[in-house]
């Protein structure tokens, strides 16, 4: 008789079916509990996590608001009237006097654009007067920052100024330093001192604004609206040092040019050549351009970018007063230069000077000649002196706006001084030599020129 048990395996085994093993159902069931326990291990490190996350919030929030309490407590805002809360109407308001530059520099003490100390004024909206009479006129105000994106629009309320005033970034120092509280003198308040400690790369417009409170107000039920000032940019007090000047000064660097970088390749190759300044490449500059531009200066070098330069450098202010001379025995020019070698003034006589533009065209030429042969060696033939100095010499009519004395006479004259004086002893290329002989032409166009001097000439010239 057959067992139970292998007929049954039998009828499986001829079904087709496969029969299932138990120690593949184990695995089975073992590999999906791991994955279940690495899921929950998963869930409650990312509500570790979240716990913390939450925790810093809520301490933050608490620390701002406890300190916005004590603050509320020590500087009681002002009451403002219902109907005026109501009908938004505001009798007065402070406003910024002078505009801030575009950018700053943390850490820099914050002046107004035109270099002035910063000033506050508090304003009659009917007016449009400031309030120098009264209890207003001397109300104490507190200076903060701002958010660039606030105040675009005029209308605001108290608490859309106070949610935009910011706080400094968690483990700096206060954000705002110096004369954060100022007393209003005759309506008008001045920031002698004040410093941003943070640059506003952080903030999504990147500028900051200053902002202006009143503190405590004199008046109950007076209705002060804050002011505000443009949006400006700060930038980290490291870059002060590399910043350019506008306008640049004679003693500037040289890099506080545009596109000349601090140790850069220019930067380099021109200190190479002792242009260390403004004043140094504005000399060669007037000088020999063309030698400013050689290869072995900059190297290869876009003429947009030379053009910035030169059109930075000539806006300095040429505010010194060194002079530099150059003249000649025989006859008796003088050539006056400012201190970047232009020239400015020119005597025939010693007593006359003249501007080089009222000169006329003949002078004109004698004196570009001259010129040109003082540019050859500027250290060896220019002569230094101060202003104070050519004053003494000059008559007390000097620098006569147009020849206005019988011009004609001045022409002849010189030109019969440059033949008297043998002008031409000093050494000239031949393309001057060629312009000389044009110029003696036309000045003696109404005498002929005796055989002898043209003679006299040829010898000097030769």
């Amino acid at each position: 008789m057959v067992p139970k048990v292998q007929s049954q395996q039998e009828h499986e085994g001829c079904s087709g079916k496969i029969p299932i093993q138990k120690s593949k159902w184990s695995h089975f069931h073992t590999k999906q509990a791991s994955i279940i326990g690495l899921r929950n291990v998963i869930n409650l490190q990312c509500l570790n996590d979240h716990n913390s996350y939450l925790e810093n919030f809520l301490r933050r929030l608490v620390r701002e608001v406890v300190e916005s309490k004590i603050q509320d407590y020590q500087f009681p805002r002002p009451r403002i009237n219902n109907q005026a809360s109501i009908s938004g109407t505001k009798l007065f308001q402070l406003c910024f006097i002078n505009k801030l530059p575009d950018r700053i520099f943390s850490l820099s003490n914050i002046i107004a654009e035109d270099k002035s100390p910063l000033q506050i004024a508090l304003f009659d909206v009917s007016t449009k007067s400031i309030v120098k009479n009264g209890p207003l006129s001397s109300i104490k105000i507190e200076i903060c920052a701002l958010n660039g994106d606030f105040g675009s629009s005029e209308d605001w309320t108290e608490d859309e100024f106070n949610a935009n005033i910011l706080k400094e970034r968690e483990g700096k120092g206060p954000l705002v330093n110096g004369d954060r509280f100022i007393t209003l003198e005759n309506g008008v308040g001045c920031i002698t001192k004040m410093t941003l400690t943070d640059n506003s790369r952080w903030l999504r417009s990147r500028k900051f604004r200053l902002g202006a409170k009143v503190v405590q107000s004199s008046s109950i039920g007076t209705n002060i609206k804050e002011g505000r000032s443009e949006a400006f940019m700060v930038k980290d007090y490291r870059g002060e040092s590399y910043k350019k000047h506008y306008p640049p000064s004679l003693h500037d660097d040289v890099w506080r040019l545009e596109k000349i970088s601090k140790g850069g390749k220019i930067h380099r190759r021109l200190a190479l050549d002792g242009i260390h300044t403004v004043k140094d490449f504005l000399q060669l500059y007037t000088v020999n351009e063309s030698l400013l531009l050689e290869m072995q200066k900059f190297g290869k070098f876009s003429k947009k970018s030379w053009v910035a330069i030169t059109t930075h450098a000539k806006t300095c202010v040429i505010d010194d007063s060194n002079l530099y001379i150059y003249q000649t025995e025989e006859p008796p020019i003088v050539l006056v230069f400012n201190s970047i070698y232009n020239l400015v003034e020119v005597t025939f006589d010693g007593q006359n000077y003249f501007s080089p533009e009222t000169l006329t065209p003949n002078d004109k030429i004698v004196v570009e000649l001259v010129k040109q042969h003082a540019y050859k060696n500027v250290n060896k033939n220019l002569k230094s002196i101060d202003e104070t100095s050519l004053n003494c010499v000059r008559p007390s009519a000097f620098l006569r706006a147009s020849q206005s004395d019988a011009p004609d006479q001045v022409k002849f004259s010189t030109a019969e001084n440059i033949c008297k004086y043998n002008f031409l002893a000093i050494p000239f290329t031949a393309l001057k030599t060629f312009m000389f002989l044009m110029y003696v032409t036309i000045s003696f166009r109404s005498r002929p020129i005796s055989p002898v001097l043209l003679f006299m000439l040829n010898s000097s010239l030769l």
